[in-house]
């Protein structure tokens, strides 16, 4: 699913906006949680509330907080955010780069501009979503929903996807740095476990057991944390 946010004063450029995601990401096949906001404080609020967004479209010339200072204050926190300037203003271009953007757009956005721009994002987040890695001589590139989990022994790490068992040399604090910023939610049970919750079966206080019927041990540290993200899983 792709999180989009659209930030314009103006609640009829946002009603405009949203009907041309609507129908996009429609055609394309993507479910969309869309949401609405009309001030720069707005879109600060709605992140803090519900989560950080894979797509911003952001006016620049927002009354008050304006979107380049907008956009700021979202980068402290989330670099991976395609924040996309629509604006009719191009003297803030150079300015508005410092926070890197992923396009700019002159208003009005038409609907052929809006399905490119949807289209490459979504494009660029499926190959951010593989997790690559070099095995002896052998690079693989492999799909996140594929991964059941991530073993470490010692300098080694196991990748158990559903069809097949590979390995490298790394740490699994890295490994979970990366899956981290990609937004993907794995969960550390245990030091040696990242374990993908949709291949989750059965869970116990000190341990999950996966659909294939394999128990991976959660550690006494970790078994709080881990009861809370099951339950936040079960929407609970």
């Amino acid at each position: 699913m792709l999180r989009i946010g659209i930030c314009d004063d103006i609640r009829e450029e946002v009603e405009k906006q949203e009907k041309q995601v609507r129908q996009i990401t429609y055609q394309i096949g993507i479910r969309a949680d869309i949401r609405k906001c009309y001030s720069g404080m707005d879109l600060l609020m709605e992140i803090e509330l519900s989560g950080q967004f894979d797509i911003i479209l952001l006016d620049i010339e927002l009354g008050g907080m304006n979107g380049i200072e907008t956009a700021r204050q979202i980068r402290e926190s989330d670099v991976n955010c395609n924040i996309i300037f629509i604006t009719s203003f191009e003297q803030y271009s150079k300015e508005a780069i410092s926070v890197h953007p992923f396009a700019f757009v002159d208003k009005p956005i038409t609907y052929a501009q809006m399905e490119k721009l949807i289209s490459d994002v979504y494009e660029k987040l499926q190959i951010d979503d593989k997790f690559a890695f070099k095995s002896n001589k052998t690079y693989y590139n492999i799909s996140l929903n594929k991964i059941m989990y991530f073993m470490s022994e010692k300098r080694i790490i196991n990748v158990y996807c559903i069809d097949k068992i590979c390995t490298f040399y790394g740490k699994m604090n890295d490994v979970e740095i990366n899956l981290r910023k990609k937004r993907v939610d794995f969960w550390r049970i245990h030091h040696s476990f990242l374990v993908n919750p949709r291949y989750i079966e059965e869970y116990h206080y000190d341990k999950v057991v996966l659909q294939n019927g394999i128990s991976l041990e959660i550690s006494r540290a970790k078994r709080e944390n881990t009861r809370l993200m099951y339950m936040r899983k079960l929407g609970k």
